[in-house]
C-alpha cells in the first residue's frame, strides 16, 4: 500500500454520506481526497475499518467535515472520501498522526492502495446549491457540466470572433487562442453557477447520489453534447 500527495487546484467532493462536521460550516480552505483499492470481498472489512478512522478524524483540530462514496460500476473502482480542515496545518497534522499511522497500518490487510491529493482551492463556488453548505460535486459531473458550457462559447468565440477578426488582423494563432480562452472562460462564472441550481438533483442529490441518478445525469450532459455537435457540424 502506498501514498501518494500531489497538489491540483480544483477541490473534489465526492458524496453521499457526510460524516461529522459543524452543521452550517463554511466550505473548508483546505481538502484531502483519498481513494483506495480494496481487495475483492474485503469490503465490509473497508467499512468497518473506514468507520473507526473517520470516529477518530472528527476528533482532530480544524476538522470540518468528511464524505465517503463507494464505486461506481463503469465510473470509479475506488472508495473515495474527502476531508475538510480549517487549515494546512491542522489538516497536515492528522494526516501525519500517529493515530491515523496505525490505523493505516491495519488496513493494509485489506487494502490493494491508496492515494491522498491535498487541495487548496478551486472553482467549488461555480457549483451552487439552495444547501446552507453547498458541497461542490464529484469531479467527473463537474468536469461534464463545465465542458457543456465551454465547448459552444470556444466555437461561437472561434467561428464569430477569432477565425474572422483576430486572426485576419494578423494576430498569431498562439495569442488569439489565449484572448479566446479568456473571453470564453468568463461567462462560465454565471453559466456553471445557473445550470449547477437546476441540476442539483444530479450534482448534489439531497439523499446521497445512486447509479439511477448519475446515469440519468450523466445520460442528460452527453445529450446537450449531442445536440452541440449536431448544432455545429451545419455551420459552414
Amino acid at each position: 500500500m502506498g501514498e501518494q500527495r500531489d497538489l491540483f487546484f480544483e477541490r473534489r467532493q465526492l458524496a453521499p454520506e457526510l460524516v461529522g462536521g459543524e452543521p452550517g460550516a463554511r466550505p473548508a480552505p483546505v481538502s484531502a481526497v483519498i481513494s483506495t483499492r480494496i481487495r475483492p470481498g474485503q469490503e465490509a472489512a473497508y467499512r468497518r475499518w473506514e468507520q473507526r478512522i473517520a470516529a477518530a478524524q472528527a476528533k482532530a483540530p480544524g476538522f470540518q467535515g468528511y464524505r465517503l462514496e463507494q464505486p461506481i460500476p463503469g465510473v470509479q473502482d475506488d472508495w473515495v472520501v474527502i476531508l475538510r480542515f480549517d487549515s494546512d496545518a491542522h489538516l497536515q497534522g492528522w494526516l501525519d498522526s500517529p493515530e491515523r499511522t496505525a490505523l493505516l497500518a491495519e488496513a493494509s490487510a485489506f487494502t490493494q492502495e491508496y492515494h491522498t491529493r491535498i487541495a487548496r482551492t478551486g472553482f467549488d463556488q461555480w457549483f451552487s446549491s439552495a444547501e446552507a453548505t453547498p458541497a461542490p460535486p464529484a469531479p467527473w459531473k463537474g468536469n461534464m457540466l463545465v465542458l457543456a458550457f465551454l465547448y459552444p462559447l470556444v466555437f461561437l468565440f472561434g467561428a464569430w470572433v477569432q477565425t474572422p477578426w483576430l486572426e485576419r488582423a494578423g494576430l498569431p494563432f498562439w495569442l488569439a487562442l489565449f484572448i479566446a480562452l479568456v473571453v470564453t472562460t468568463l461567462p462560465l462564472s454565471y453559466l456553471v453557477p445557473w445550470a449547477s441550481r437546476r441540476l442539483a438533483w444530479w450534482l448534489n442529490p439531497p439523499a446521497g447520489p445512486t447509479l439511477r441518478t448519475n446515469l440519468a445525469g450523466a445520460a442528460l450532459i452527453a445529450a446537450l453534447y449531442a445536440l452541440s455537435l449536431l448544432v455545429f457540424s451545419r455551420f459552414p
